[in-house]
Formats: structure tokens, sequence, C-alpha cells
């Protein structure tokens, strides 16, 4: 893949959107590797320093528990893995990266990573922001695992939105609370029912968040 390509790839993601463009020329020399259709990409004792950031085709992760493994999310061009790898001496990865499609990944590994965020402060608060939100994906996971239904899983996402009305992309929360559609909209008609949201439109309007909390406790 052509470097300017790449640049106009990193240019277009969440965390090296604001970098300068000397970095992201920087950057976009680094390695680019290629992978088929299921094929492992990290492990959770084989993986690389380095974080990745996927030029093209899709990339699946994992979470491993007692033998069982759980999807977490589906990436796609412009997204980005292996974080968690990438500083500090960690003895194992915390999860399974495969390649969903065939796919092509830039790997920037510790040091060049170092390297860029020290000479570009932008890609350093970037990186602050990014790390931020991999967290709060993470605990909406968890969140999300740990509930007890889908109505459960529902109600904190509405409360994690800090705000009493608001407009809800029905896709996006399937996918961050990995439920079908049907169970989201059952589980909406089931707490408007309650008298704890109104629904309408698209548009979420909390009645009683107490009782939300509530149904989580």
């Amino acid at each position: 893949m052509k470097e300017e390509r790449i640049v106009g790839i990193l240019a277009s993601s969440a965390l090296f959107g604001s970098a300068e463009r000397e970095t992201l020329d920087k950057i976009a020399k680094c390695t680019v590797s290629r992978f088929n259709a299921a094929e492992p990409i990290y492990s959770t004792d084989s993986y690389r320093k380095c974080l990745g950031v996927i030029l093209s085709g899709k990339v699946e992760m994992f979470g491993t528990s007692c033998n069982n493994t759980v999807r977490l999310n589906t990436a796609t061009v412009g997204e980005i893995f292996g974080a968690a790898a990438l500083f500090g001496s960690p003895e194992q990865y915390v999860s399974v990266v495969r390649a969903k499609t065939a796919a092509e990944v830039l790997f920037i590994d510790e040091n060049e990573m170092e390297r860029f965020i020290r000479s570009d402060s932008s890609l350093a608060l970037a990186y602050i922001a990014f790390l931020s939100d991999r967290i709060r994906f993470l605990n909406r996971k968890i969140t999300s695992f740990t509930a007890k239904n889908a109505d459960d899983a529902t109600a904190q996402a509405l409360l994690e939105s800090g705000v009493d009305e608001f407009k809800v992309n029905m896709s996006r929360l399937c996918k961050q609370l990995d439920i079908g559609r049907t169970s989201l909209y059952r589980s909406f008609e089931n707490l408007v029912r309650l008298g704890t949201i109104e629904y309408s439109e698209g548009t979420v309007k909390i009645l009683d968040r107490k009782a939300l909390r509530e149904l989580i406790s």
C-alpha cells in the first residue's frame, strides 16, 4: 500500500487525526503485514509489542476466560488494537485478535510510538483520550456481561449517558451491549412500561434515574 494512502487512513482515524503531517509521514513508513481471513494476529501468548492500525479488511477481538471465548469488538479501516501490549511488560496479551477478512495492518512498535508521542504533543493527548475511551468501552462490556438480563444492561447504558434526554443509535447500542435488536427494543418497551423512560423517534428521555439504578443494583 502506498504511503500517501496510509497517511490518509491515519489522518482520518481518531487517534492520529490530530497528529502533525511530519509525524504521519514517519508512521506511514512503519511495517505493514498482511493476514488471511481467520488468521490469528495476536493471541494471549503470541503477540508483538506494537500498536496495530487496520489499513484494509476487518479484525475481530475476543476475550478469553475459563476456556470460554467472547467476542469483544469488530474493527475496520483506521481503527486500532494492541494498546494493552504496547508499554509495560505484560507476560500475556489480554485478548485474541484475529482477521475476520483478508486484512492489512500497520504495526508501530513500542520504541517508535514513544518517539512519536514525545515529538508530537497532539498525538500524546490523543493517545491519552484513546486509552480513556478503551477503558470506558471495556467497562460497558463488563456491565453487559455481568448484567442479570438485557433490561439491566440497557438501563446501565442509558444511565451512562449523563443527560436526561438524548438521541440513541440503536444499531450502535446493540453492538455496545452485544445483544440483538429485538432484545434491545423489548428492553426499551419494558423500561417505558415501568415508567423509567420515554422513547419516541430515536429520542430517549429518562424519567426516573433512581428506578433505573435500582434495576441494576
